[in-house]
């Protein structure tokens, strides 16, 4: 008569090949995912460098003038701003160098242009300490290359 085998076999999460292939697969998916954030880490930080060259070139001509200084705008240097007519290009308002010098480069600006017309609009960006606090300010560009300040926009100033 043939001998029955009365002991059980071991589940297969309790045998040691199944342990190796779970690991295996932990260590590819693990190096998969990281293949995939340095592919994402390395555009965004091209997509990044890409924008601020192109800020900074938009920028020479007032920004690469002055370091970048502390921001601090107070509710009594933004009412103190003149404002220009932007129906005269500008007229009376306040020079874009003249600002920069005093409150330090702008967080971002960017130019646009509508019937001939050459804008910047430049935002300081958590001025006086405060997260919530900025400045935003929009210049017209005169004929010698210079900006006067038509508009002006502020959130959170003391």
């Amino acid at each position: 008569m043939a001998k029955q085998n009365n002991s059980k076999s071991k589940p297969f999460y309790k045998r040691v090949w199944f342990w190796i292939i779970v690991v295996l697969v932990i260590l590819v998916l693990g190096n998969l995912g990281s293949k995939k954030n340095d592919a994402k880490s390395s555009a965004s930080k091209d997509s990044v460098s890409k924008v601020d060259k192109k800020e900074s070139s938009s920028n020479s001509n007032s920004s690469a003038k002055t370091e970048n200084k502390i921001q601090k705008w107070s509710q009594t240097d933004y009412d103190s701003l003149a404002k220009g007519d932007i129906m005269n290009n500008g007229s009376g308002g306040a020079n874009m160098d003249d600002i920069v010098n005093k409150f330090g480069k702008p967080s971002s600006s960017s130019d646009s242009s509508v019937n001939n017309m050459n804008t910047r609009t430049s935002i300081w960006t958590n001025t006086n300490g405060g997260i919530t606090a900025n400045v935003t300010l929009s210049f017209v560009k005169q004929d010698n290359g210079t900006y006067l300040l038509y508009s002006a926009a502020a959130t959170g100033l003391k």
